[in-house]
């Protein structure tokens, strides 16, 4: 496994980067991620694949249990998927948008910083280069992190339509699905068989018009 922040070489899940403390994703385990290191392609919004339409649910129990049974096995084989699109969404909501009023207190500090200092040597003390500093640190500190926020934010859209693609071929690729895709994570499923091998539910549709999706 590789990280993307770093580019090291991790061991396989590991969540947390040992060499720069970033969250890991998983991209050796998916081909398809090679465009990671394409920084071209960071940039380039792929098409969004199209879910197909689950199959009609079978009304017998025996062959709805056998479906969920052969279902659990096909997606358990393919979850780290779901990871990789959580770890997106968990990655995005660290990264938060600039703040003017932080960056005038910090524009302000970094001007006093500067000037203060200076103004000993200076033949006046004019509080007007002091105020002009501050602007000129805060206007442009202020427009670099804005850019670099959505330079991020840009790059993590694009991973993260990867990742639903990636997740959206392969539950295209599901022969015989009778599951809507946000019922699909593995654990999801096991508390679904649990339900009706324990009579709590009689059906696959009465499961999931009664429980969250």
């Amino acid at each position: 496994m590789i990280c993307k922040e770093c580019g090291e070489k991790i061991e396989s899940l590991t969540r947390i980067c040992p060499h720069c403390g970033e969250r890991a994703l998983i991209d050796d385990e998916l081909d398809t991620w090679s465009f990671i290191a394409d920084p071209a392609a960071k940039h380039k919004m792929p098409p969004e694949i199209p879910l197909n339409e689950p199959d009609a649910v079978p009304e017998d129990p025996a062959e709805q249990m056998d479906g969920l049974q052969r279902m659990k096995e096909y997606f358990t084989e393919h979850s780290s998927l779901y990871q990789v699109v959580e770890d997106l969404d968990y990655m995005v909501q660290g990264i938060h948008r600039p703040s003017f009023g932080l960056w005038m207190f910090s524009g302000g500090l970094a001007a006093a910083l500067v000037y203060f200092p200076l103004s000993p040597f200076l033949p006046h003390f004019v509080w007007t280069y002091y105020f002009v500093v501050w602007g000129v640190v805060t206007a442009v500190g202020f427009l670099h992190s804005g850019r670099r926020y959505e330079r991020r934010m840009a790059e993590y859209a694009v991973l993260r339509r990867n990742a639903e693609n990636d997740l959206h071929a392969m539950y295209n690729n599901c022969s015989g699905c009778f599951l809507p895709l946000a019922w699909t994570p593995p654990p999801l499923i096991n508390r679904m068989i649990a339900a009706l091998q324990s009579g709590e539910a009689a059906s696959v549709e009465e499961y999931m018009e009664r429980e969250p999706g």
